[in-house]
């Protein structure tokens, strides 16, 4: 990326949290030093700067959080190149978890013939990449027709996978129902088994997918209780306690059956326990929690930026022990 991308990137988180509410630097000028600064010396991304507040914070504040720098080191040490694919490859990823996902996929090599037979099925599917990041290129497809079967095959490459497209229980479907709203849960496998360390739900917000930076939201949950314990962020670090599109609450909400949610991230992580580090995006059924997949390079940004505090030395204690 170069200067002036940079330059009209940190004008925007600037501008973005200046029109959130929040506090920020005097000047668009001083923000730019302070990030440039704050990446030389903390290896913080210009996201990260802004979400983090960094020019607020003390320096041993600043030690506390996982930075983008810190990030990849991270995952090098606690994570083995060799086990990622199990989860990182939504194509490869049934041979191991298949027992938590509860439905099925197709892929294009499986044939013209296999892919309308899946779609008379079910009608409604959802297509998203292989490996893919952030909610990229995902979108759900109406295949009840002749017509909409093949625009769906044409959309379907190599890259891709189709399942039926799920929906959420009542309880969240009323927050939002334009999109499969989910839960990532955060598991460490430390020395005394797996730890659930972070949780949060995602909504989507005026889009059918509820990643955040694809224009969804995020809230803390507590992961004693599965309570909504803190408002809603997007990524223009706009706050709600109410979704915007539906006039819900969000802030208070508790999740529905949320020791089944705990108990399917914890079983789920145990499959490849060699992934130290492991998060799991679980979707809130009428049947129940259902995974929606795993990750092994899941970021922290948007927990550590909604609790307004670092986790880096609590996930390294907990897995050096």
């Amino acid at each position: 990326m170069n200067s002036i991308s940079l330059i009209k990137k940190n004008q925007q988180y600037y501008s973005d949290m200046k029109k959130a509410g929040e506090s920020v630097p005097r000047s668009e000028s001083i923000a730019s030093l302070g990030a440039i600064i704050s990446y030389l010396v903390w290896g913080t991304s210009f996201s990260e700067y802004f979400g983090y507040k960094f020019w607020q914070k003390t320096c041993k504040e600043k030690k506390l959080y996982m930075t983008r720098r810190h990030m990849f080191r991270f995952f090098d040490r606690y994570n083995p190149p060799e086990f990622r694919n199990r989860i990182g490859d939504k194509s490869i990823a049934p041979k191991y978890y298949g027992r938590f996902l509860h439905r099925e996929q197709v892929e294009k090599e499986a044939g013209f013939e296999s892919f309308v037979d899946f779609c008379n099925r079910y009608n409604k599917i959802f297509i998203k990449k292989k490996v893919g990041w952030g909610g990229e290129s995902a979108r759900a497809i109406d295949a009840s027709s002749p017509e909409s079967i093949k625009r769906a095959w044409e959309a379907l490459t190599d890259e891709f996978v189709a399942e039926p497209l799920l929906e959420n229980c009542e309880d969240i479907k009323a927050v939002y129902p334009e999109s499969l709203n989910t839960v990532k849960a955060t598991v460490l496998q430390t020395k005394n088994g797996p730890v659930i360390v972070t949780a949060i739900i995602r909504f989507g917000n005026n889009t059918t997918v509820d990643n955040v930076h694809s224009g969804g939201m995020a809230a803390g949950i507590s992961i004693e209780t599965g309570r909504i314990e803190t408002p809603a962020m997007d990524k223009h670090f706009k706050k709600y306690t109410c979704h915007p599109v539906t006039g819900k609450q969000i802030t208070g909400l508790v999740i529905p059956s949320w020791n089944e949610v705990k108990k399917l991230a914890i079983e789920a992580s145990l499959v490849t326990p060699q992934l130290r580090y492991t998060s799991w995006d679980i979707a809130l059924t009428i049947e129940g929690p259902v995974m929606i997949e795993g990750n092994w390079d899941a970021e922290f940004y948007m927990e550590q930026t909604l609790y307004n505090r670092g986790h880096r030395k609590l996930f390294i204690d907990l897995l050096e022990g």
